[in-house]
């Protein structure tokens, strides 16, 4: 693998960390909304939750390694 096509690797999993990140957290608002109404179980909130963390410490690993 070249640099430019290592450059272009990191990149899109920079791309892919974000748009992850970024999708954990408009479910995890959905789901707190939803349970607000009584859609949804605190439960499934936590998972959420959970989900949510493991993209943003993804995020992270994918911004250090740049």
């Amino acid at each position: 693998m070249d640099a430019t096509e290592h450059e272009s690797t990191l990149e899109h999993a920079l791309d892919v960390a974000k748009a992850n990140a970024k999708q954990a957290k408009l479910l995890v608002d959905h789901a707190k909304a939803a349970l607000a109404h009584g859609d949804v179980t605190p439960e499934r909130v936590a998972q959420l939750e959970e989900l949510q963390r493991a993209a943003d410490e993804d995020l992270q690993r994918v911004i250090r390694e740049q």
